[in-house]
Protein backbone atom coordinates (compact mmCIF):
# COMPACT_ATOMS: atom_id res chain seq x y z
CA UNK A 1 0.00 0.00 0.00
CA UNK A 2 1.26 3.48 -0.81
CA UNK A 3 1.06 6.55 1.42
CA UNK A 4 -2.08 7.81 -0.31
CA UNK A 5 -4.03 4.60 0.30
CA UNK A 6 -2.67 4.39 3.83
CA UNK A 7 -3.82 7.89 4.75
CA UNK A 8 -7.20 7.43 3.02
CA UNK A 9 -7.72 4.24 5.02
CA UNK A 10 -7.12 6.22 8.24
CA UNK A 11 -9.48 8.96 7.08
CA UNK A 12 -12.27 6.46 6.39
CA UNK A 13 -11.71 4.94 9.86
CA UNK A 14 -12.03 8.38 11.46
CA UNK A 15 -15.24 9.05 9.53
CA UNK A 16 -16.61 5.72 10.74
CA UNK A 17 -15.66 6.47 14.35
CA UNK A 18 -17.32 9.89 14.13
CA UNK A 19 -20.47 8.29 12.83
CA UNK A 20 -20.36 5.80 15.72
CA UNK A 21 -20.02 8.68 18.19
CA UNK A 22 -23.11 10.33 16.75
CA UNK A 23 -25.12 7.11 16.85
CA UNK A 24 -24.02 6.03 20.34
CA UNK A 25 -27.04 5.44 22.54
CA UNK A 26 -25.34 6.20 25.84
CA UNK A 27 -22.99 8.92 27.01
CA UNK A 28 -20.54 6.29 28.23
CA UNK A 29 -20.41 4.61 24.81
CA UNK A 30 -20.07 8.00 23.07
CA UNK A 31 -17.18 8.91 25.35
CA UNK A 32 -15.47 5.55 24.86
CA UNK A 33 -15.57 5.86 21.06
CA UNK A 34 -14.51 9.51 21.24
CA UNK A 35 -11.43 8.61 23.31
CA UNK A 36 -10.38 6.12 20.64
CA UNK A 37 -10.97 8.70 17.91
CA UNK A 38 -9.03 11.36 19.78
CA UNK A 39 -5.99 9.16 20.41
CA UNK A 40 -5.89 7.90 16.84
CA UNK A 41 -6.38 11.36 15.27
CA UNK A 42 -3.52 12.85 17.29
CA UNK A 43 -1.14 10.01 16.45
CA UNK A 44 -2.17 10.08 12.78
CA UNK A 45 -1.50 13.83 12.50
CA UNK A 46 1.91 13.65 14.16
CA UNK A 47 3.01 10.64 12.10
CA UNK A 48 1.74 12.24 8.91
CA UNK A 49 3.68 15.44 9.62
CA UNK A 50 6.86 13.48 10.35
CA UNK A 51 6.57 11.25 7.27
CA UNK A 52 4.66 12.66 4.28
CA UNK A 53 4.84 16.35 5.15
CA UNK A 54 8.54 16.17 6.04
CA UNK A 55 9.33 14.31 2.81
CA UNK A 56 7.38 16.87 0.79
CA UNK A 57 9.17 19.76 2.47
CA UNK A 58 12.47 18.14 1.58
CA UNK A 59 11.40 17.51 -2.04
CA UNK A 60 9.90 20.90 -2.86
CA UNK A 61 11.35 24.21 -3.79
CA UNK A 62 7.90 25.71 -4.25
CA UNK A 63 6.70 28.45 -1.89
CA UNK A 64 3.10 27.52 -2.79
CA UNK A 65 3.65 23.92 -1.66
CA UNK A 66 5.38 25.10 1.51
CA UNK A 67 2.34 27.31 2.23
CA UNK A 68 0.01 24.35 1.59
CA UNK A 69 2.00 22.21 4.04
CA UNK A 70 1.85 25.00 6.63
CA UNK A 71 -1.90 25.23 6.06
CA UNK A 72 -2.46 21.49 6.53
CA UNK A 73 -0.36 21.56 9.70
CA UNK A 74 -2.49 24.47 10.96
CA UNK A 75 -5.57 22.33 10.25
CA UNK A 76 -4.06 19.58 12.40
CA UNK A 77 -3.66 22.15 15.19
CA UNK A 78 -7.26 23.29 14.72
CA UNK A 79 -8.49 19.69 14.95
CA UNK A 80 -6.45 19.16 18.11
CA UNK A 81 -8.03 22.32 19.54
CA UNK A 82 -11.51 20.92 18.90
CA UNK A 83 -10.48 17.66 20.57
CA UNK A 84 -9.44 19.63 23.65
CA UNK A 85 -12.69 21.61 23.70
CA UNK A 86 -14.71 18.42 23.46
CA UNK A 87 -12.65 16.78 26.20
CA UNK A 88 -13.27 19.69 28.56
CA UNK A 89 -17.04 19.80 27.98
CA UNK A 90 -19.56 17.62 29.77
CA UNK A 91 -20.21 14.61 27.51
CA UNK A 92 -23.96 14.83 28.13
CA UNK A 93 -24.19 18.54 27.25
CA UNK A 94 -25.34 20.21 24.05
CA UNK A 95 -21.99 22.03 24.00
CA UNK A 96 -20.18 18.69 23.67
CA UNK A 97 -22.18 17.82 20.55
CA UNK A 98 -21.71 21.32 19.10
CA UNK A 99 -17.93 21.03 19.47
CA UNK A 100 -18.08 17.52 18.05
CA UNK A 101 -19.94 18.85 15.01
CA UNK A 102 -17.20 21.45 14.53
CA UNK A 103 -14.57 18.71 14.77
CA UNK A 104 -16.39 16.60 12.22
CA UNK A 105 -16.65 19.55 9.82
CA UNK A 106 -12.95 20.45 10.26
CA UNK A 107 -11.91 16.84 9.63
CA UNK A 108 -14.07 16.53 6.50
CA UNK A 109 -12.56 19.74 5.11
CA UNK A 110 -9.03 18.62 5.94
CA UNK A 111 -9.48 15.13 4.47
CA UNK A 112 -10.88 16.56 1.25
CA UNK A 113 -8.03 19.05 0.81
CA UNK A 114 -5.38 16.53 1.67
CA UNK A 115 -6.73 13.77 -0.57
CA UNK A 116 -7.10 16.26 -3.39
CA UNK A 117 -4.52 18.96 -3.88
CA UNK A 118 -1.88 17.75 -1.43
CA UNK A 119 -1.84 14.17 -2.73
CA UNK A 120 -1.72 15.37 -6.33
CA UNK A 121 1.33 17.49 -5.56
CA UNK A 122 3.00 14.66 -3.62
CA UNK A 123 2.49 12.32 -6.58
CA UNK A 124 4.66 14.65 -8.65
CA UNK A 125 7.49 14.26 -6.12
CA UNK A 126 7.42 10.56 -5.26
CA UNK A 127 7.49 7.48 -7.46
CA UNK A 128 5.54 4.33 -6.53
CA UNK A 129 8.38 2.81 -4.49
CA UNK A 130 8.89 6.02 -2.52
CA UNK A 131 5.14 6.28 -1.88
CA UNK A 132 5.11 2.72 -0.51
CA UNK A 133 8.13 3.49 1.68
CA UNK A 134 6.41 6.59 3.06
CA UNK A 135 3.44 4.39 4.05
CA UNK A 136 5.79 2.01 5.87
CA UNK A 137 7.49 4.97 7.56
CA UNK A 138 4.18 6.45 8.70
CA UNK A 139 2.98 3.07 9.95
CA UNK A 140 6.19 2.56 11.93
CA UNK A 141 5.87 6.04 13.47
CA UNK A 142 2.27 5.39 14.45
CA UNK A 143 3.15 2.04 16.03
CA UNK A 144 5.98 3.65 17.98
CA UNK A 145 3.71 6.46 19.21
CA UNK A 146 0.98 4.01 20.20
CA UNK A 147 3.48 1.95 22.17
CA UNK A 148 4.63 5.11 23.98
CA UNK A 149 1.06 6.22 24.75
Amino acid sequence: MDIYGYIKKDHRRFEDLMEQVEKARTTAKRLDIFRTLKAELIIHAKAEEQSLYAAMEKATRSKAVEKKLDHTTEEHDEIEGFLKQISSASPSSDQWMIHFGELKHACAHHFEEEEGTLFEKAKSYFDAAQARQLARDMDALKREMMADA
